[in-house]
């Protein structure tokens, strides 16, 4: 066996990332800006806009929607070689989602609202993970 050969887990860190990668990043800042438009339809909803609770709870079915684009998406990349870390991060967020607009719907707003912000910097922390730049590749789980 020859001196030069490499073995595949000691990948150059210049390789590139793995299939799906686009669709993973696409997802997670869709997520994000969902997150964000949460907040601001809640900041609406708290200052008593007319149709405030109305739009928080049609953009909460955005947010579940996303979150689940995110999850597939972190699925693909997994399969196709990359790290678990935004695969465990975005199921994370999807179970802390159902628990939001489950009480969210139950109206436990003291709750509810430090929830919300928990997600939004768990949304920037996933956003951080898969748009940075070691663009998801399978040796980054070992560091997980």
């Amino acid at each position: 066996m020859s001196s030069r050969s490499v073995r595949p887990d000691l990948e150059p860190a210049t390789a590139a990332p793995p299939r799906f990668h686009g669709l993973l990043k696409a997802a997670t800042a869709f997520l994000a800006t969902c997150m964000l438009l949460q907040g601001v339809t809640a900041g609406q909803l708290l200052d008593g806009a007319e149709n405030g609770r109305d739009v928080h709870e049609a953009a909460s079915g955005v947010v579940v929607a996303a979150v689940l684009v995110a999850v597939v998406a972190a699925l693909l990349v997994r399969r196709a070689g990359g790290s678990a870390r935004p695969l465990l991060m975005s199921l994370v967020t999807a179970v802390l989602v159902g628990v939001q607009v489950a009480l969210g719907s139950g109206g436990e707003t003291a709750l509810h609202v430090p929830l919300g912000v928990a997600l939004m910097g768990g949304g920037a922390a996933l956003v951080t993970q898969v748009w940075g730049r070691s663009g998801g590749r399978a040796e980054d789980a070992a560091s997980a």
